[in-house]
C-alpha cells in the first residue's frame, strides 16, 4: 500500500528553504577559486593582427601566453607588470648577425669553444640585446665549432635565443650577367642538405636573378640593387662617380656602393627599381634591411674608408641614403615582408636605432612591430610561437612606457622586456 504525503511550507519555511539554497550555492561557488596566473601585464595597448588594441591584460602562465582579457578584470598573479596605458609588441628578432665577428671585433678570443665558454659568450650576447628588446638573434654567418652548440642549448628566459644558420652550400649559382648575377646559397637553418629541406628551413638567397626567378629571402638592400647594376651596365659608372667623388679605386665598402647605386638607379631607372619592387613583392619575399649599418657609414663610419668629412660628401651621402629609405618604403608598400637585421659589430641599440629610422620614414608602430618580430619570424619558420602576442605564443614581451602626447614614440625607451614568461629588470 502506498501512501501520498502532501507537505504544506508555511512562509517562515519557504525563507528558511530559500536561505538554505543560497547558502549552499554560494559554498559551492566559493569552492571554484579563480585561475592564478604566474605574470600578467595589465593596462596595455597590445600590439594585434588588427593593429594596436587599448585596455587589455596579458595572462602568462609559464613560459606561455593563455590569454588576453580586457584590463580591469579581477585576476590572481604572481607578478603584475604594469604597462600603465604604454604599449607592448612582440619580442624583437634580429633576423642577421655575426656573433664570431662581434667578438672578435670587440678584442675577445674566438678561437676554442669548449662548453663553458661557449655559454659565455651566450650570457655577453643576451646582456648587449635583450635590454634592447631583442630576445632572438640568427647568427647568419656562424664560426663551424659554434653550430652545433647553439642548436643544443635549451630556452632560457634569462638568456637572449640565439638561432644558427648552417652552412650547405656556396656559391651554387656563380657570377653570369646573362643568368644569376650575384646570387648563392648561403644557409640553411636545421637541415643538412639540400635534398632534406623543408618549409621550416631558413634559405639565406643574395641577389637578384636575370628573369623570373627571384629569391625569397635577401640580406640587405645592397643585395637588390648591386645586382640590378649589374644587370644595366651601369656598374661601371657607378664605380667610376665613387672613384671621381671619394677617391676609392678599389674595395669600395658595400654600403657606399648601395648609397650610390640607389641614387644612380633612382635618377636614370626608376621604374627598373619599382618592377623589381613588384615582382619581389608578388613572392612575398623577404628583406632583412640592414638599415643602421648603412646610416652609421652615412653618419660617421665613412670616415674610416680616408674619406674626407666635407661638407659636400657628407651632404652627397645623406642624399643618397633618402633615395634608399624611399625605396625600402616602395617595397614595403609593394608586399616585400621587411625585417631587421643590423649584422655585428651593431648590438641590440642598433636594432633599436633602426626602428627609430622607420618611424622617420613614416612607417607606423603597428608596421614596425610587425617587421620587427612576426615578419621575422615567418622567415625562419617560428611564427607558429614566436613574434605575436596572442594565445599559445612564447611570452617576449616588450613593454614601453606611456608616450607623452608631445614627443614622438622612441623605440630605445624601453620600460621592461618579458622573456620567456620572466620580467627582466631593467637597468
Amino acid at each position: 500500500m502506498s501512501h501520498n504525503v502532501t507537505v504544506t511550507l508555511t512562509p517562515m519555511n519557504r525563507f528558511t528553504l530559500i536561505v538554505f539554497t543560497l547558502t549552499v550555492m554560494v559554498g559551492i561557488s566559493g569552492c571554484k577559486k579563480p585561475k592564478r596566473y604566474d605574470l600578467i601585464v595589465e593596462n596595455a595597448i597590445i600590439l594585434t593582427d588588427s593593429g594596436l588594441v587599448e585596455g587589455k591584460t596579458v595572462l602568462v602562465k609559464g613560459d606561455t601566453i593563455v590569454g588576453i582579457i580586457d584590463a580591469g578584470e579581477p585576476v590572481r598573479t604572481r607578478k603584475v607588470v604594469d604597462a600603465d596605458g604604454g604599449i607592448v609588441l612582440p619580442g624583437f628578432i634580429d633576423s642577421h648577425t655575426s656573433i664570431a665577428c662581434f667578438f672578435k671585433s670587440n678584442g675577445k678570443a674566438f678561437d676554442t669553444h669548449p662548453k663553458s665558454l661557449t655559454t659565455f659568450y651566450r650570457s655577453i650576447v643576451s646582456k648587449h640585446f635583450l635590454p634592447y628588446g631583442v630576445t632572438t638573434v640568427v647568427d647568419a654567418e656562424p664560426d663551424s665549432a659554434w653550430v652545433s652548440q647553439i642548436e643544443s642549448w635549451k630556452p632560457n628566459p634569462k638568456l637572449t635565443d640565439i638561432i644558427a644558420a648552417r652552412l650547405i652550400e656556396d656559391g651554387k649559382s656563380a657570377f653570369n650577367p646573362s643568368l644569376s648575377p650575384c646570387l648563392f646559397i648561403k644557409g640553411v637553418y636545421k637541415g643538412n642538405d639540400e635534398a632534406n629541406s623543408s618549409s621550416s628551413s631558413f634559405w639565406i638567397l643574395t641577389g637578384i636573378q636575370n628573369g623570373l626567378s627571384y629569391p625569397k629571402n635577401v640580406e640587405g638592400v645592397q643585395s637588390i640593387v648591386n645586382p640590378l647594376l649589374l644587370l644595366t651596365g651601369s656598374n661601371g659608372m657607378v664605380e667610376n662617380r665613387i672613384v671621381n667623388v671619394y677617391g676609392i679605386k678599389q674595395n669600395i665598402p658595400d654600403e657606399l656602393l648601395a648609397i650610390e647605386g640607389i641614387s644612380y638607379m633612382a635618377e636614370n631607372s626608376p621604374s627598373l627599381l619599382d618592377s623589381v619592387a613588384a615582382i619581389l613583392g608578388s613572392n612575398n619575399a623577404s628583406l632583412s634591411t640592414g638599415l643602421y649599418r648603412i646610416k652609421h657609414f652615412v653618419d660617421s663610419g665613412f670616415t674610416t674608408c680616408g674619406i674626407e668629412p666635407t661638407e659636400a660628401i657628407k651632404q652627397r651621402l645623406r642624399y643618397g641614403f633618402t633615395h634608399l629609405m624611399e625605396y625600402v618604403r616602395t617595397l614595403h608598400d609593394k608586399g616585400v615582408e621587411l625585417r631587421i637585421g643590423c649584422n655585428m659589430p651593431f648590438d641590440g641599440s642598433a636594432f633599436a636605432q633602426e626602428q627609430n629610422l622607420l618611424l622617420e620614414a613614416g612607417f607606423t608602430i603597428p608596421e614596425i612591430g610587425k617587421i620587427s618580430s612576426f615578419n621575422a619570424a615567418k622567415t625562419l619558420a617560428i611564427h607558429n610561437h614566436k613574434g605575436k602576442i596572442a594565445i599559445g605564443y612564447t611570452a617576449d614581451l616588450v613593454v614601453f612606457p606611456k608616450n607623452d602626447t608631445e614627443s614622438k614614440f622612441d623605440f630605445t625607451r624601453i620600460k621592461r622586456v618579458i622573456k620567456g614568461g620572466r620580467a627582466e629588470k631593467m637597468k
